[in-house]
């Protein structure tokens, strides 16, 4: 479970921000929290279980979900090479000092054996300047590892230097390289692997980047054809959604299905192979005139942006209800309808539905989901970038005057909360033209 990130001098956030998902002491909508057990000696925390963000275009929204993807990648999925620029450092580019600054990045979560760690990363362009990994197994904080830098700055390699708790060799890793990766990758430790298996679980979708929702899309489909019971669930939420769906097939097709000429690449045959590897068609109620008469299938390609949206990020947060992951969606309002963002935020406030405490961060410009029956103040945020392009992040909890049942989307189109665009008067729009 996440409790708090931390970022600075990534992106438009020039200076350090928080966002925490630990709720407030206010007694509202105790549905929407629930109490994450620790390990012995440290009380219990409070959290929420659904977060979110809104804020002007352009004004830093997509950059928190960016942060916490560039990180995951960094630890997952990232082949070090050396001598290599590392992606992850994208320093704030409007101030002369801070675009060659360090950017810097920490995140304290709950694993799933009930212990809490925070994890801290400093990197610069070419090297990880700093790397720690803390953990508080008995209510006391305890470092796990840390990075030990030589004195000099060329030297390719690093080292990761195990804290007094664990016991192994301190291990070589490239200097553009993050120590936790190796957990993942080449040594297996109880722990520490399972704080790497904790970032790869955490789901990031940004559905107005084609690749990525493709690529989701595939691995949902994928999923839901080797899952039963999710793919029941699925067909419940599409038709409790009122798609008109009655169920959907997926079938994975035959290896010899797939013939290709000769001249093509085979990065692009398994490319094609895994997108299309399954055909998957959507079954509807047939009439005659206002007869029943029987089903038809529909391939799903056919079916609305909309439909395939839900599909596509209603696999997501089924398999994240599923697990008790975290799950972080950006721009989720594309293409869906207030009513079925509405059902799917509540899925996780649901507590016989999410019983396993998953949480959902969503960044959206739906001001109709600013509804206060459904969230409680610290569940919703803002970011707003000033006028040298710095961006802030701040929570309904910080405005004293704000209770919660004030109308948060009237006082937030009112323009009370900031981060809404300021539209100049467009009566000297074209003047040029005249």
């Amino acid at each position: 479970m996440i409790l708090n990130i931390s970022i600075k001098n990534f992106r438009s956030f020039k200076d350090e921000i928080v966002f925490s998902m630990v709720a407030e002491s206010s007694k509202s909508k105790e549905n929407n929290i629930f109490m994450q057990s620790l390990a012995q000696g440290e009380s219990s925390v409070r959290l929420n279980n659904s977060a979110l963000l809104f804020g002007a275009n352009a004004s830093g929204k997509s950059n928190l979900f960016n942060a916490l993807f560039s990180i995951v990648k960094f630890i997952t999925k990232t082949k070090t090479e050396a001598g290599k620029p590392i992606q992850l450092y994208q320093p704030f580019l409007f101030e002369e000092n801070s675009k060659s600054q360090p950017v810097e990045f920490s995140i304290e979560f709950v694993n799933t054996d009930n212990i809490r760690y925070r994890y801290e990363l400093t990197i610069g362009e070419m090297i990880v300047l700093a790397e720690k990994l803390y953990y508080w197994p008995k209510n006391k904080i305890t470092l796990l590892f840390e990075r030990v830098i030589p004195e000099n700055p060329d030297a390719l390699t690093h080292t990761g230097k195990p804290g007094q708790s664990l016991d192994f060799q301190p291990i070589p890793v490239f200097n553009n390289q993050a120590v936790l990766s190796k957990f993942g990758q080449d040594i297996p430790n109880e722990i520490l692997t399972s704080v790497y298996l904790y970032f790869s679980n955490i789901s990031i979708i940004n559905i107005s980047n084609y690749n990525m929702f493709s690529v989701f899309t595939s691995e949902i489909t994928e999923l839901l054809s080797k899952n039963k019971i999710l793919l029941n669930r699925m067909n419940a939420l599409l038709t409790h959604a009122d798609t008109g769906i009655k169920a959907i097939m997926i079938e994975e097709k035959d290896e010899d299905s797939f013939v290709f000429p000769d001249e093509i690449d085979k990065g692009i045959k398994l490319w094609l192979k895994n997108k299309y590897s399954y055909k998957t068609v959507a079954i509807h109620n047939k009439y005659i005139g206002q007869e029943a008469a029987g089903e038809g299938e529909l391939p799903f390609s056919e079916e609305s942006s909309g439909t395939k949206q839900l599909f596509t990020i209603g696999g997501a947060i089924l398999d994240a209800l599923d697990k008790g992951k975290p799950i972080l969606i950006d721009e989720m309002d594309i293409y869906l309808h207030t009513n079925i963002s509405k059902m799917l935020i509540t899925l996780f406030q649901n507590k016989r539905i999410n019983k396993k405490n998953a949480q959902l961060i969503v960044a959206t410009h739906d001001v109709n989901l600013l509804d206060r029956t459904l969230f409680r103040k610290d569940q919703i945020w803002f970011t707003e970038k000033d006028e040298y392009g710095v961006s802030s992040l701040y929570t309904l909890q910080d405005f004293t005057d704000v209770r919660e049942d004030t109308p948060f989307d009237k006082w937030y189109m009112a323009g009370k909360f900031g981060a809404v665009p300021v539209i100049k008067s467009l009566e000297n729009l074209f003047d040029d033209e005249e």
